[in-house]
């Protein structure tokens, strides 16, 4: 798994969506990929250019880790993180 950084975008696999916005991605954890070249300024200027909205709402997600505070750390906290908010899908229309 790849380390991750502050900013850094993760997507749920769609093919529709890295079709139509034409976007890299490489996979990260299940079906969640980390977005690669683009900020997320970027991404909504793709989004937007291609006649869609980009709405997001999130609500607050934590996961405890026990320990120093390492990358293997943040990366298991951030895997559960991700396990939970499984099945909240992403639902994308024109």
């Amino acid at each position: 798994m790849r380390t991750i950084q502050a900013g850094a975008i993760l997507i749920e696999e769609s093919p529709r969506m890295t079709q139509l916005l034409h976007f890299e991605s490489e996979p990260y954890s299940g079906n969640w990929r980390l977005v690669t070249g683009l900020t997320g300024f970027s991404l909504d200027r793709k989004i937007r250019a291609s006649g869609w909205n980009f709405f997001f709402k999130a609500t607050e997600v934590k996961a405890m880790i026990f320990g120093a505070l390492g990358t293997n750390k943040i990366q298991k906290a951030l895997k559960r993180i991700l396990d939970k908010v499984k099945g909240q899908h992403f639902i994308a229309s024109r």
